[in-house]
């Protein structure tokens, strides 16, 4: 019998999953390749993070420009809550990115209307993704809306229709807790240390980003598929892409050593 913490538990992993490695690793950074259907599969269920045409132009741009003026997301040059989120909705109030950190389901509804319309300034930088039908296809306003819609309808519905109010409450805490630990990569992980640099590793958000708060290691080595290299880090993400790997699912990494 599936328990509500056990569908939590998957729907946090999935959500992980799917934006460290096929958003951000595989999608911006090319550090590895994913089967074209599994890649497509991975992709759709990541779409609450942005489209990914949008999505990898811009993480691109940040990193060919980290903690200056124009970086999109810098928490040295905009403030906290600027970077954490407040960039997806053009502001700087406090209080308003406050409460879209709580929005939940919510928050795809925001997003279905404001992703495909906002932040395109960098799009030139994923040609590659733009190139693809499909991408083009997932990353229109009309379609992008409809898919937000089912992402949203069809967890929340299931939820509620086993464990009712409940169910609903409990996966709206647990969406909060993914979209703010994804967002603390941009807001947590570059503090001004000195002139020549500012990003920084963050333990345990690296672990519950599966690897992704190595954020320190991975600007200084973005194309590599493995982002904890010391013994005492843990790249969940790394682990996991090994046994995709076995699977057949994905080839071509990319490791440190062939840098």
């Amino acid at each position: 019998m599936l328990t509500l913490l056990t569908f939590c538990l998957i729907y946090y992993f999935i959500a992980g999953i799917v934006i460290v490695l096929g958003y951000h690793r595989c999608l911006t950074h090319k550090a590895f390749k994913m089967r074209k259907w599994f890649e497509y599969v991975v992709v759709v269920l990541g779409l609450p993070a942005g489209t990914p045409i949008q999505w990898v132009g811009n993480h691109r741009f940040h990193h060919a420009n980290p903690d200056l003026s124009v970086d999109p997301h810098s928490p040295i040059i905009h403030g906290f809550w600027y970077a954490h989120n407040g960039w997806y909705i053009n502001s700087k109030i406090k209080l308003l990115c406050f409460l879209y950190a709580l929005a939940g389901p919510i928050r795809f509804l925001i997003d279905a209307w404001n992703r495909p319309r906002t932040n395109q300034e960098h799009n030139h930088l994923a040609k590659d993704i733009s190139a693809d039908p499909f991408y083009r296809y997932i990353s229109s306003p009309s379609v992008y809306a409809v898919l937000m819609l089912l992402h949203s309808i069809i967890p929340f519905g299931f939820a509620y229709a086993l464990w009712e109010i409940n169910g609903f409450i409990t996966l709206w805490i647990n969406l909060i807790i993914i979209f703010n630990l994804g967002d603390s990569i941009n807001s947590l992980g570059h503090e001004k240390i000195n002139e020549h640099s500012s990003t920084v590793n963050r333990n345990v958000l690296a672990f519950f980003t599966f690897g992704d708060g190595y954020h320190k290691d991975h600007h200084q080595n973005p194309g590599v598929a493995r982002v904890g290299f010391q013994s005492k880090q843990i790249d969940l993400g790394w682990r996991i892409l090994l046994i995709l790997k076995f699977l057949n699912l994905v080839y071509d990494i990319n490791t440190l050593e062939e840098q």
